[in-house]
């Protein structure tokens, strides 16, 4: 959910347009009108090929759907196949970046959007969509991160993602602890388990960066709220020399000192390995994108599904600027075409696009997922789920929020997002000082 200035940041627009889910039928959005494809409309003339997307999952619900998609569509269009491959986050973003670059890309890959879909859409990498007329079907504040100069270049293809604490109650039951609601509470809760003989509180999986990254994202807004990533993403002089961001800093290394992760944490990525330590007992808590719900649907459904997995927000911090509602994390995730295909990839690649995701009944596979459509008429779903206890506290956060601010890395793009991630991590080490990290991206920044 970033524009091209000002809604970077991902204001309250978000908050406004997802309560258009509540007055929304899901008939409204089965019966809105959708202008026909010339290239696809006479049935028997259009042209045929086969694709591949590229999709970010990990096992679970979605990659479920996802394959289920690609053989429905199939049956629809003789002649036509799509291949979805399944590929984790980190040797996604690598692999793309060479496919790119070799003009070899799949028909159809997976995207955050904003400033790294930015810099591909510049380069003429990315299929313009126009404004179709299907496009209609989503909440406008879900299409942002994919509109550049007036024209649609992404489809969302999954649900908003905020980013909370998820937690074992049963564990929490058992040290007879709740879930804390303020930063220095949530300093006494990791020590209480320490103390108690739990090695380790919270489950973390940094080897990419963008894992702690949801740390220095949260205790900025908390502390300085907003505005100050916003001077950030504008490139404004010592941006990064903010007191909030350095304050965050100090923050995220009194939880390391404090032992609060597993050992090894920075040599794993978030997937399965972390969420066991959660559904086995062995960590209490973990701060995650809402895909955790789906990912741990996949790793221990009877976890979810029983309720033994907590959701919460971010703690707020005493005497801070930003508002304990804000959210941080991404609006949703996006599917788009590349360039360097056959015109018959292309038009089978819009249509796939169009014909799977702009429906009710993608909207119900979501849901069944774990996670919070985009479509609009998708609010009567959320409470008929046994997800439900999920699914409308984070429709209900996301409604209320002052900000939703996007996923720094992604905002920022790949050359001013790489070197905050590289230094994050050496912070995260306990090898870099907060001062340090902001030398660090204030070099980076000049010219930038």
């Amino acid at each position: 959910m970033r524009r091209r200035r000002g809604s970077r940041g991902a204001r309250s627009a978000a908050a406004a347009a997802l309560a258009a889910l509540i007055g929304v039928s899901t008939a409204t959005a089965a019966g809105a009108s959708v202008a026909p494809r010339a290239h696809r409309a006479a049935k028997g003339s259009a042209p045929t090929a086969k694709i591949t997307v590229w999709f970010v999952s990990t096992p679970g619900p979605v990659n479920n759907s996802m394959t289920a998609l690609a053989n429905q569509f199939d049956k629809a269009h003789p002649g036509d196949q799509v291949t979805v491959d399944f590929i984790a986050n980190t040797p996604f973003k690598q692999k793309i970046l060479l496919a790119m670059g070799a003009n070899k890309p799949p028909a159809i890959f997976f995207s955050w959007g904003g400033g790294i879909l930015d810099q591909y859409i510049k380069a003429g990498d990315v299929v313009s969509l126009g404004n179709p007329g299907w496009a209609g079907h989503f909440l406008p504040s879900s299409l942002g991160a994919v509109t550049y100069k007036g024209q649609l270049y992404g489809v969302p293809a999954g649900g908003t993602q905020p980013v909370f604490f998820y937690y074992s109650k049963p564990l929490f039951s058992k040290y007879k602890m709740s879930f804390p609601k303020t930063w220095p509470q949530l300093l006494s809760t990791v020590a209480a388990f320490k103390k108690d003989g739990l090695s380790s509180p919270i489950a973390l999986g940094n080897l990419s960066g963008w894992e702690g990254l949801t740390y220095l994202e949260y205790l900025t807004d908390r502390i300085g709220g907003p505005s100050v990533f916003d001077a950030v993403i504008a490139n404004k002089p010592r941006a990064w020399g903010n007191p909030a961001i350095v304050k965050a800093l100090t923050d995220i290394q009194q939880l390391v000192k404090a032992g609060a992760f597993q050992p090894g944490y920075d040599s794993v990525d978030f997937g399965s390995e972390t969420d066991a330590l959660m559904y086995t007992g062995r960590a209490a808590m973990t701060l995650m994108g809402d895909w955790d719900i789906s990912s741990l649907l996949g790793e221990d459904a009877n976890f979810v599904k029983s309720g033994q997995l907590g959701q919460a927000p971010f703690p707020a911090v005493p005497g801070g600027k930003g508002n304990p509602a804000d959210l941080a994390g991404n609006t949703t995730t996006y599917l788009a075409i590349a360039s360097h295909i056959s015109a018959a990839q292309k038009s089978v690649a819009e249509q796939f696009l169009e014909d799977s995701f702009t429906t009710p009944q993608f909207a119900k596979t979501e849901v069944a997922a774990g996670e919070v459509p985009v479509l609009k008429g998708s609010g009567a779903l959320l409470g008929k789920t046994s997800l439900a206890h999920y699914l409308v506290p984070i429709y209900d956060a996301v409604v209320k929020a002052p900000s939703f601010q996007y996923s720094w890395d992604q905002a920022l793009g790949s050359q001013r997002a790489q070197p905050m991630l590289t230094n994050l991590s050496k912070v995260f080490e306990l090898t870099e000082t907060p001062q340090q990290f902001v030398s660090a991206l204030e070099s980076s920044s000049t010219g930038a």
